[in-house]
């Protein structure tokens, strides 16, 4: 564990970080500069745009499985999601209800002192999805001055391998399980499907491809293309502070 202390704004944070023939059209753009993963019709497999086995999960869980697909955008080189053998393993244990929000934790600083959340805590680490930080705050400044501080920490300088879930997501429900779909989206532009009406007559038996009518697929790629946008500004982040490929931090 590390402890960084850090001045933002007003207030003042003492950190202790742990660690798929089809209908072809003219694409909306894909995100610029980005060395995005390429698909065909042949590498394109139904559990690449097929989310519908995760819609049940509990929003914050989605998390998971949402950064997991958009860094695969990025070239994590991994499978679909559920094709990893620990995250089957993490589906059997949500499925049985042993997901938690804020998992317990145990954890030793570098000078010894212990920290724990429960008497039950298992470590916390960068394979998780919470990390444990200590905050100093100066009580002297305006509840705005200090919500500000907090949101530009969490938005550029928490230095851990997460991201917030994108509260500005487009459509209706706004619902994290929206983003998984704008996913498939973002992949059927790929090759080249542009979400017109041949494309609905030709899957009208799908249930989960129908229900993407809904969505606006332009405004869907175009926030994808943000989302990836963002992710990779994230994961050069944790490169760097690392000093290793985000690769090797996230996905050993």
């Amino acid at each position: 564990m590390t402890i960084n202390l850090r001045g933002i704004d007003c207030a003042l944070f003492l950190v202790a970080k742990l660690e798929s023939k089809p209908q072809r059209a003219t694409v909306t753009l894909m995100a610029s500069n980005l060395n995005l993963k390429e698909w065909s019709e042949k590498t394109l497999s139904k559990d690449d745009w097929n989310f519908s086995p995760f819609k049940q999960l509990p929003k914050s869980a989605l998390t998971k499985v949402f950064l997991w697909e958009l860094d695969r955008e990025l070239g994590s080189g991994k499978g679909p999601f559920n094709h990893d053998s620990e995250n089957k393993k993490w589906l059997t244990e949500v499925a049985s209800g042993q997901y938690a929000d804020l998992p317990v934790a145990s954890v030793t600083s570098k000078k010894g002192q212990s920290l724990k959340t429960d008497r039950k805590g298992s470590t916390l680490t960068s394979g998780g999805n919470s990390t444990l930080h200590l905050f100093q705050i100066n009580w002297h400044c305006s509840q705005q001055e200090l919500i500000e501080a907090f949101t530009e920490w969490i938005e550029e300088n928490h230095d851990t391998p997460y991201a917030p879930f994108p509260a500005n997501t487009r459509g209706r429900p706004r619902h994290q399980f929206t983003l998984l779909e704008k996913i498939s989206i973002h992949r059927f532009h790929k090759i080249g499907y542009s979400g017109g009406p041949k494309f609905f007559r030709e899957n009208a038996k799908d249930k989960y491809k129908a229900g993407l009518k809904r969505i606006n697929w332009t405004l869907a790629q175009r926030e994808m293309n943000h989302h990836l946008k963002q992710r990779s500004k994230e994961l050069d982040r944790i490169s760097k502070t690392a000093d290793k490929n985000w690769k090797k931090v996230l996905y050993r």
